[in-house]
């Protein structure tokens, strides 16, 4: 059978990271404290350092935040639609 895999929050590895950074802890002392390959803890800094980057460039990171905003008002008009296909059709049934 083959190994799971292991679920990392954003938390941990925010912590992990950190302490990386700060000198605390090795980047090879780290995954072997945690059980986590070294590469991906590089990943995991990078990611991190480069969401630095583009937040101190002013960009915005709300693009999924977007799209599932534009998802909601679409299924928003979808019900009202069908309130109004049913508020008729009720209508119709009573005369």
């Amino acid at each position: 059978m083959g190994k799971q895999r292991k679920m990392w929050s954003a938390e941990v590895k925010e912590a992990i990271v950190l302490a990386v950074l700060r000198g605390e802890v090795s980047v090879a002392e780290a995954a072997r404290q945690h059980g986590a390959n070294e590469s991906l803890i590089h990943t995991w800094k990078a990611n991190f350092l480069e969401g630095g980057r583009s937040r101190l460039a002013g960009e915005r990171q709300d693009h999924g935040h977007a799209a599932l905003e534009r998802e909601n008002d679409r299924l928003k008009r979808i019900v009202a639609e069908k309130e109004l296909e049913l508020d008729i059709s009720r209508k119709v049934r009573r005369l």
